[in-house]
């Protein structure tokens, strides 16, 4: 019988939490096709995620165990991952729409020569001339437009969104199985990960400062990044800022970054795009400073500063200081 599979990924900082929410969206397609569901995971820490990924609705539980292979080393994990879902019947692989996990997949999907759709908002599942079809919804068209996509190849493999989907409880009693995976030797050196600009795990972060173009002028940059330090919160920042090199990707906030569920975010200098909105999910308290007072991202804030950073960030230092 075939399989829906949900990819756990395990990153430095742990579980993706959005592995619960992808056991969701595979549990309504397998009301429709009838399927049982697997979560797969492939790590150097994978065995220690056993109980974590108890979820309830799911069939058996794939522990790769690759001894001395971390996430960022593709190459071999994308070889791993691919041959584990080669031996099985896998009709659909969702996976979390977060940079790593995609560069991951993305080697995984070449290697099964398979379509694979990214960043996807919710999935449909019917019934087709006897078949079932998954059409996947996203966005286009710069985000103003959502269009539906089908994958005609097998297995398709869909990156999800984050914030669709609630999580599947943890009341599972799955199957599960551990295989070592050992003298694995990568063509990838990870080099020292502390020295990134989103040391602090955006994932998981309670705390977000957020930075856009509007700090690029004088020291508002520095200052941001100071500020999100002392109050012990992730620093990230808008595409822009990660295609001029400012930040790095990975701490790059939106639809094609990473999304995020603080409990609070401080935006600065940020215009506001859909594409950088939608990297923000939950119900978090959102604080924009920008000095347009037209910006977009005040129809998205709770609160609304129209200043300029250069005024704002110095007392925000000042007060840190205090506390």
């Amino acid at each position: 019988m075939s399989e829906i599979m949900v990819y756990a990924q395990i990153t430095r900082y742990g579980l993706n939490p959005e592995t619960a929410e992808l056991v969701m969206a595979a549990k309504d397609i397998a009301k429709v096709s009838g399927e049982s569901i697997t979560i797969l995971a492939a790590d150097d820490q994978a065995p220690a995620y056993q109980d974590a990924l108890q979820l309830d609705g799911v069939a058996d539980i794939i522990l790769l165990h690759t001894v001395g292979i971390g996430e960022m080393q593709t190459d071999v994990l994308g070889q791993v991952v691919a041959d584990a879902i080669a031996s099985r019947d896998v009709s659909t692989l969702l996976v979390p729409s977060e940079h790593q996990a995609r560069a991951l997949i993305s080697r995984v999907a070449a290697k099964l020569d398979t379509g694979m759709t990214a960043a996807c908002k919710e999935l449909k599942a019917e019934c087709v001339d006897g078949r079932v079809v998954v059409h996947q919804i996203k966005s286009s068209f710069g985000s103003q437009g959502l269009v539906t996509c089908d994958i005609t190849t097998r297995p398709a493999i869909i990156t999800m969104i984050p914030g669709s989907y609630k999580a599947a409880a943890k009341t599972g009693t799955p199957h599960i199985q551990v295989i070592e995976k050992g003298n694995l030797k990568s063509t990838l050196e990870v080099l020292d990960l502390e020295e990134s600009q989103s040391a602090d795990n955006l994932l998981g972060a309670k705390r977000v400062v957020c930075v856009g173009k509007g700090t690029m002028e004088g020291d508002n940059f520095q200052l941001a990044k100071s500020y999100a330090e002392k109050i012990h919160a992730a620093f990230a920042g808008s595409r822009p800022m990660a295609d001029q090199h400012w930040i790095d990707f990975e701490a790059q906030i939106g639809e094609s970054g990473t999304v995020i569920r603080p409990e609070a975010c401080l935006i600065c200098g940020v215009s506001g795009a859909i594409q950088f909105t939608e990297g923000i999910k939950g119900d978090p308290l959102i604080i924009a400073i920008n000095k347009d007072p037209k910006a977009p991202i005040f129809h998205f804030a709770d609160y609304k500063v129209v200043a300029d950073l250069k005024d704002i960030l110095p007392e925000l230092l000042t007060a840190a200081d205090a506390q």
